[in-house]
């Protein structure tokens, strides 16, 4: 007896725990039919690695859903369909844009929404798409591994660039040039003293300099000034010249006309007179007694020396 007492206890505490279970399981179903949802689609162009079905939603770093499907959109083999999962009353707007980023060192990936502001209404589906669509760009995550390719490229060319450059060649190059740096610098070191010597009389030239360009500056603005007075003398000669000229035009015309052919006559017959008087110069010079007194007949020959006072071949 007691043993069958024992196992129709054993029997009831597993029938109880059985009953239990089914009741828990009726409750958590009807409360998962029971728990409503909002869907919405949004569209990545570029590589989802890391996503899954399950990953987290988080808008602005808060989880508000998960990610309830990944597939390839049928009207666009270009682009991945992600399907978000939301619980109801997430304030996504218009302006909500949706990227993908890394979770951490793990490798997985999230949904981040960002954007969307107060004003903003909210995101409804229209007559061809029920679901609502959640514009998407590029993270800084997809940028970085779509320009990886570009970058290693560049990375290549510059170790090309820098293999070049480190050549045994420019390397003996790059010593020569070293070694002559430190022998200029050597020079240098050894004429220091001349060195600062030219400074000191360089800095000094510059003080005095200092000191002596205001009264330079003076100096500079009196001699403008007398330019300027002196560019007004001439402007005023040059003035007094054009007004003369052009009272006596009538005149100067007259004489440029008339005169100047006068002027001629009276040049010539001064080149006359001169040689008249040069003929007489000589003619005085050669013989001045026959020219005061004239040819006299007396057969006495004047050109000959005269002896004791008379001409030789003459009689007293």
């Amino acid at each position: 007896m007691e043993t069958r007492a024992n196992y129709v206890l054993v029997g009831s505490c597993v029938l109880a725990a059985i009953a239990t279970i089914v009741i828990f399981v009726f409750w958590l179903g009807s409360r998962q039919l029971n728990h409503q949802e909002d869907t919405y689609y949004t569209y990545f162009t570029g590589s989802v690695t890391g996503l899954s079905t399950g990953s987290s939603v988080r808008y602005r770093g808060v989880p508000v859903g998960m990610v309830g499907g990944i597939e390839i959109d049928p009207q666009n083999i270009e682009r991945i369909r992600v399907i978000l999962k939301m619980r109801p009353g997430t304030p996504v707007k218009t302006d909500t844009v949706a990227s993908l980023e890394m979770a951490g060192i793990t490798g997985g990936s999230y949904v981040e929404l960002t954007g969307g502001t107060q004003a903003s209404p909210p995101l409804t589906g229209t007559e061809e798409d029920e679901i609502p669509v959640i514009k998407s760009e590029n993270s800084s995550l997809q940028s970085l591994v779509a320009d990886a390719p570009k970058l290693l490229g560049k990375l290549n060319q510059l170790a090309d660039s820098a293999n070049t450059a480190l050549s045994p060649e420019n390397v003996k190059a790059l010593s020569a040039t070293f070694s002559h740096i430190q022998n200029v610098a050597a020079s240098l070191d050894s004429i220091g003293p001349d060195t600062k010597q030219a400074m000191a009389n360089f800095n000094q030239i510059t003080a005095d300099l200092r000191r002596q360009m205001p009264q330079l500056i003076d100096t500079l603005h009196q001699d403008g000034t007398s330019i300027r007075e002196a560019a007004d003398g001439f402007h005023k000669v040059a003035s007094n010249l054009d007004g003369m000229i052009a009272e006596n035009r009538g005149p100067l015309r007259d004489f440029t006309g008339n005169g100047l052919s006068e002027v001629s006559g009276l040049l010539i017959n001064l080149r006359a007179l001169t040689d008249t008087l040069n003929r007489v110069a000589d003619r005085l010079d050669r013989d001045p007694r026959r020219f005061l007194f004239g040819d006299t007949g007396s057969g006495i020959d004047s050109t000959r020396p005269l002896s004791n006072g008379m001409p030789t071949g003459a009689t007293r």
